[in-house]
């Protein structure tokens, strides 16, 4: 195997491998850390792209794509989650104000 063509696989996989850590990442709802990743991963991306891909490599970018086209969909998942669980503790807190308010509003 040509060195460009180990140099190029070994790109697709620092993709992929950038998409897992973004998995990971999510999981310890550090969000800030996924965006990172992920405007690192897009450079990525647009610099692998930025050749067109042969037919002998087809088959494996479309897998890697797959693979990582699923990561992104349980991030995305973690992150409604999360997103769902912070509303939820933000209408918590806003009650507790509000009922706060009310009683002193009236204990005077």
């Amino acid at each position: 195997m040509p060195i460009m063509e180990t140099t190029r696989r070994r790109k697709l996989m620092d993709i992929v491998d950038l998409s897992r850590d973004m998995l990971n990442t999510a999981r310890d709802s550090e969000w800030a850390k996924v965006a990172e990743l992920e405007a690192r991963r897009k450079q990525f991306v647009m610099e692998y792209f930025s050749r067109p891909v042969g037919a002998r490599e087809a088959p494996e970018v479309a897998a890697a794509i797959k693979e990582i086209l699923k990561l992104n969909q349980e991030v995305t998942e973690l992150g409604k989650r999360s997103s769902e669980a912070l509303q939820e503790q933000i209408q918590v807190h806003n009650r507790g104000r509000a009922a706060t308010s009310a009683y002193r509003s009236h204990a005077r």
